[in-house]
């Protein structure tokens, strides 16, 4: 007993006297969450990692800026700046971002590429939001209740697809059960022709349980952007792909992104 109060003494002793004593203990405790968080991002090891004293205490939860004529920002694999390093893929506009370390007035971030796996790399700070960039919209009848909410589902394209059109579409590594609803981000990445108006139009969002398609939605598409959807489903079902198809003159010229989160399910 004696011997642990003569420890626990030294440590105060030593917090007082040497106030970089604590703040080192909590700046490794930040390194090692932050750097665990990294390493379980898609190809971590081709990213220089931060400096022990970068990581934050308190991650940030941020939104890609819109980019000066591009859909998408470029992500460095070191935090510095036109470094002739290779690029880490596109963060587009609108895509949530997690700051796990911050130097050189760069973020070190968390964030899903347009094949909706995590990855992790440098941008410029001022190149990140806040809020949300883009358009919201809310499709379908708000549904009253307490509900569940699975914030991440792993997703992936599918390997064909939608049938009836030359479209891509996604599917969930597993089905969401009892799902009433969920937030879907869309966006238009490359429109492969000048003539604008042959992509543009309403979007509707098909749903299938994994045997039928159902057609859950529709939110407007007239100008190139990011949006999110709050998508309310006509009632409680299994969600195992979603499909977001163009009801424009040339659905299938164009390329796009789409994602999910935040399924609501019955308690």
């Amino acid at each position: 007993m004696k011997k642990t109060i003569t420890i626990l003494t030294l440590l105060c002793l030593l917090c007082a006297l040497l106030p970089g004593f604590c703040a080192f203990a909590e700046e490794s405790d930040a390194a090692r969450r932050g750097e665990a968080a990294i390493k379980a991002t898609e190809h971590w090891d081709y990213i220089q990692l931060p400096k022990p004293e970068s990581y934050l205490d308190e991650w940030k939860t941020l939104y890609g800026r819109k980019a000066w004529y591009a859909p998408s920002l470029w992500v460095e694999s070191v935090p510095i700046l036109n470094s002739g390093a290779p690029y880490r893929p596109f963060l587009f506009e609108g895509t949530e971002v997690t700051v796990v370390a911050e130097e050189n007035d760069l973020s070190c971030i968390l964030y899903r590429g347009e094949n909706n796996r995590l990855y992790s790399g440098w941008i410029k700070s001022i190149r990140l939001l806040d809020e949300f960039p883009g358009e919201t919209y809310s499709v379908g009848e708000v549904r009253e209740g307490d509900f569940d909410t699975l914030p991440e589902v792993k997703l992936d394209w599918a390997n064909g697809y939608l049938p009836g059109t030359e479209q891509r579409y996604t599917v969930l590594n597993e089905p969401v059960e009892n799902c009433v609803g969920f937030e879907l981000e869309y966006q238009m990445i490359a429109e492969n022709t000048s003539a604008k108006w042959m992509v543009m139009g309403p979007r509707v969002v098909w749903v299938s349980d994994g045997e039928n398609w159902i057609a859950a939605g529709e939110f407007p598409y007239e100008e190139n952007g990011a949006v999110r959807v709050q998508l309310w489903l006509p009632e409680p079902m299994t969600v195992a792909a979603i499909a977001t198809v163009a009801a424009c003159h040339a659905p299938n010229l164009f390329d796009f992104r789409e994602t999910a989160r935040n399924f609501l399910v019955t308690k």
